[in-house]
């Protein structure tokens, strides 16, 4: 299939999940720019994050209407991702996306008043990503399970997005928490999810790790999904802290506030340093891609995008506030890097549509 000779359906039958990357890109760009609008006050950094805030809901839905065509369409091939190695796990970005829409609306959208109903909105995609969430776990690796091409090998980073997932929906819940009926009890739900995100992020990890240390490394068309390692760390520092803010406001277990704040702030440095370890040799990795092999433009760029600003997002909520000199220049070099990127990759994407190039999948995702 050529480029010159894709219509509207081939563009439909390639409609994968790896599309809702760029909602997941784009809202941790929006949210990290109204961190830097709170500091320092920026009125045009706040209706740019609104921008986004937009365009995360855009590039969802239109995502959603592609994708429940390829599925009345294209059944089997939506089957045949289910069943791919690598594929399978950008199944997870839909859920996460949902997730994501609920912390726009509240972080970005309602603060400018841009939302007319925030309840009943944020409700609508929560409950998505939370049906989502209850298909696409069980789904995919039964799919995985029984499938007779997945090796050890195929574990990349892009597994990390099924417990990103998990840390997404607890903070999403986090940030509505004050407008729902459910309040006693989704942080009960919360804590099991807290605790079954971290258990399946060890063993992804030790999954990958082991490909790690017994396989060289995978194609370059994949080499920016390295970076998604890092995100299950700071995505859940993030739902940690936010989880904290619950309490504050519905101590329902009649804990000890100030000693879950203690022990969420060291869990929470040592999930940094860890992840800080883990930013000095993805930067590394990512080193020798460009120099000794190559990172040619794919949609898995977009990787690049989301854990960089959500690396300054949880910096902020480490840091409590910015009155740190230091963090703050920290959080502001972070920011512009994540928003170049942003823009490099927006770029980059809108000229392989106009050309059809994105629609060719690459060799490894086929």
């Amino acid at each position: 299939m050529t480029q010159e000779k894709i219509g509207f359906w081939d563009i439909v039958k390639t409609m994968e999940p790896r599309w809702v990357m760029s909602s997941m890109a784009t809202w941790a760009v929006s949210i990290l720019t109204m961190i830097i609008w709170a500091k320092f006050n920026l009125i045009f950094l706040k209706y740019f994050a609104g921008i986004l805030g937009i365009l995360v809901i855009v590039f969802f839905i239109l995502f959603m209407i592609m994708f429940t065509l390829r599925i009345i369409k294209f059944p089997l091939e939506v089957k045949k991702d289910l069943s791919h190695p690598i594929a399978a796990n950008f199944f997870a970005g839909i859920f996460i996306s949902a997730s994501i829409i609920v912390a726009v609306i509240w972080n970005v959208l309602n603060p400018l008043w841009w939302c007319l109903n925030p309840v009943l909105v944020s409700k609508i995609f929560y409950v998505l990503a939370l049906i989502l969430w209850t298909i696409i776990p069980v789904l995919v690796p039964f799919m995985l399970t029984i499938s007779e091409k997945v090796d050890s090998k195929h574990a990349i980073w892009i597994w990390f997005l099924p417990p990103v997932g998990v840390f997404v929906l607890v903070f999403a819940w986090n940030f509505m928490v004050i407008h729902w009926i459910w309040q006693n009890f989704i942080p009960y739900l919360n804590i099991f999810y807290i605790w079954m995100a971290f258990m399946l992020y060890l063993l992804v990890n030790s999954l990958v790790y082991s490909r790690l240390k017994f396989h060289s490394l995978p194609a370059p068309e994949v080499a920016p999904s390295f970076v998604i390692w890092l995100a299950p760390i700071w995505v859940s520092i993030i739902a940690l802290n936010t989880f904290y803010l619950v309490l504050q406001k519905n101590n329902i277990f009649n804990w000890n506030l100030n000693s879950v704040h203690t022990f969420i702030q060291i869990v929470s440095w040592m999930l940094a340093w860890y992840g800080f370890w883990w930013f000095i040799l993805t930067i590394l990795i990512l080193s020798y891609y460009l120099i000794k092999k190559s990172l040619p433009y794919t949609l898995g760029w977009w990787a690049l995008v989301f854990p960089m600003a959500a690396f300054g997002i949880w910096l902020k909520f480490l840091a409590l506030d910015l009155s740190c000199a230091f963090i703050c220049n920290l959080v502001l070099f972070i920011w512009l890097i994540a928003l170049v990127l942003w823009f490099i990759v927006f770029y980059k994407t809108l000229v392989w549509i106009i050309t059809k190039k994105v629609f060719v999948r690459p060799k490894v995702m086929k």
